[in-house]
């Protein structure tokens, strides 16, 4: 059964013209144990009585214990979307959780994140909860988004890759051109095309994938179909 959690949003920052990254801390319980990679519900408050349900995945580490933090994309005219765009800060809000089996496999294998969009959050927490502890791994980071101005945490993902050896990150545009607008010194970070232009596959690697339903199906077939990976080393999340 689903814990119920009162929360109160305590940070609010437009990284991009649609995307939020949301603080919330606990109220009651005042505490929230998770496994990196999972979700949490928001129940969003309608007019009858009854509450609309959206799954979020938690973006911040699992030593947070007081507190979670998700990454929101705003749909135009969506009934979630028009709650957090209105949220102010010392709101409260209610959730339920966590939930979902999207988690890191314990191995020593090489790991190989796939992500478009908010389905950077789940990799992002996965990453901040591990790594220090598994220098001896490498996790490989495949990011895609539409344009360059859809990019938000680069320079939180280039002090990463700086802090830790083991750690590589690659931004897919898909809808550029060519690299111009990106500053020179940052070129090295970005490829142009789709995630699976952008990455070749590893012989014995685990592969993570999360997005939207659609792009995470494509990405699943391309790696069974195209690449012939074995099912078992193909974890992924839908939303």
């Amino acid at each position: 059964m689903l814990q119920t959690y009162h929360t109160r949003l305590s940070v609010k920052t437009q990284l991009t013209p649609d995307v939020y990254h949301l603080h919330f801390e606990l109220i009651e319980p005042r505490e929230l144990t998770f496994i990196p990679g999972q979700y949490m519900i928001m129940l969003v408050p309608q007019a009858n009585g009854e509450p609309v349900r959206r799954l979020y995945s938690i973006v911040s580490p699992d030593s947070q214990k007081n507190s979670f933090e998700l990454i929101i994309k705003i749909e135009p005219n969506g009934k979630a979307s028009t709650y957090v765009l209105n949220m102010l800060v010392g709101d409260r809000v209610i959730f339920q959780g966590p939930a979902g089996v999207f988690r890191l496999k314990d191995n020593s294998k090489e790991n190989v994140f796939l992500a478009t969009g908010c389905g950077i959050a789940p990799m992002r927490s996965i990453l901040l909860s591990v790594i220090a502890k598994n220098n001896n791994i490498l996790y490989r980071l495949f990011w895609g988004l539409p344009t360059y101005k859809d990019v938000y945490m680069l320079d939180e993902l280039k002090n990463f890759q700086q802090r830790y050896p083991n750690f590589q990150f690659t931004v897919c545009l898909s809808r550029e051109q060519n690299l111009a607008m990106v500053p020179e010194n940052d070129r090295k970070y970005f490829a142009i095309g789709h995630i699976t232009d952008c990455f070749a596959t590893g012989p014995t690697a685990e592969y993570y994938l999360c997005g939207s339903r659609h792009v995470t199906d494509s990405l699943k077939e391309f790696l069974l179909k195209e690449k012939a990976i074995s099912p078992d080393r193909v974890v992924f999340e839908k939303f």
